[in-house]
């Protein structure tokens, strides 16, 4: 069992930065532009089209999403727990770091920088809705594996450092409580009415009408067996945080059974306008690796992308501090 549970910290972690790797190459990129280049969906590391964000890296890296994530892995692994000033100076030496950025995301540098100087971000009305405020939540899914409420707490604090609003602080409670969910198997996804109640149970950490609505719209496509273009269409796949988080929830839901095609549809999920599909991909993978483990993401891609070694034992840590907390208990 203890092999199992390691198994999806580190699944977790490595699939969540296979999928950025290999979403990046395509982000903003039409289907038609998709094909005419690379001849065929996007299944190995690539190199990023010409009108990527991206294009200029190496095609096993990763974005800055995953830099900001690892960050806090090193945090949460070093400070035996969350540590929110310690994360905060860790995000300004990067920030201050130019040269190792990667097309971050402006509303991040902004508010690193309106932090480092002492300033309340939203005093100057820094409100965000990006999906890339919350991929680092994952690590809280994980560190409060135990306990889905506190996970989701945590979540939100990490998230909202940086990207303030009432559409961060849901999506991001959502996503940590989902991770932990995951990891602790309280639902049997391979039965259809699983997948009806894991969403019903995730309204639960949903503040916002609407947005509990959207969840009802992953439970129609999911009772439909929507196809992938008919989810784009339904939900969105832009950077607005309840479209990639609701799409990339579709996406893992509807190919239970089948993780490898969750991650490929997860990265390839652009459509006919492009879309924000390195922070699909992260999702999607962060996702099965939680469910499934590491063995869910192809070798060749968890031990080929960048900082594989480091994320490998950066998870492993922490699943040591999450096993203390577990067994002693710990707050967020």
């Amino acid at each position: 069992m203890e092999d199992l549970l390691l198994s999806k910290f580190v699944g977790t972690v490595l699939g969540a930065a296979v999928g950025d790797a290999l979403g990046k190459a395509v982000e903003e990129i039409t289907e038609e532009e998709v094909m005419e280049f690379y001849g065929g969906r996007i299944e190995n590391f690539e190199t990023p089209h010409p009108s990527s964000p991206a294009y200029g890296q190496l095609p096993e890296e990763t974005s800055d999403e995953t830099t900001i994530f690892r960050l806090l892995l090193e945090s949460l692994t070093e400070r035996k727990g969350l540590d929110i000033k310690d994360f905060l100076n860790r995000l300004i030496d990067w920030y201050e770091r130019e040269e190792t950025h990667r097309y971050p995301d402006p509303m991040l540098l902004t508010a690193i920088d309106l932090l480092s100087r002492g300033i309340d971000p939203s005093s100057h009305g820094l409100i965000s809705s990006s999906v890339e405020g919350i991929l680092r939540s994952a690590a809280m899914g994980l560190l409060h594996y135990y306990n889905p409420e506190l996970a989701a707490e945590g979540g939100k604090v990490v998230a909202l450092l940086t990207h303030r609003g009432n559409v961060i602080k849901d999506a991001a409670a959502l996503y940590s409580a989902l991770i932990s969910h995951l990891v602790r198997e309280d639902f049997y996804l391979e039965e259809f009415r699983e997948k009806i109640r894991l969403l019903e149970e995730l309204k639960r950490y949903l503040a916002e009408e609407k947005h509990k609505r959207v969840l009802d719209k992953v439970a129609e496509l999911l009772m439909e067996s929507a196809d992938l273009e008919t989810a784009i269409n339904t939900l969105g796949n832009g950077t607005y945080a309840f479209e990639a988080l609701p799409l990339a929830l579709y996406i893992f839901l509807s190919n239970i059974g089948n993780p490898y095609e969750a991650l490929l549809q997860g990265v390839n999920s652009y459509g006919s306008f492009g879309g924000d599909t390195d922070a699909i991909g992260f999702l999607v993978g962060s996702m099965v690796g939680a469910y499934y483990g590491e063995e869910a993401i192809p070798s060749h891609l968890r031990e080929n992308v960048e900082n594989s070694e480091r994320l490998r034992e950066l998870a492993e840590k922490l699943y040591d501090v999450a096993l203390h907390y577990a067994t002693f208990g710990g707050n967020s």
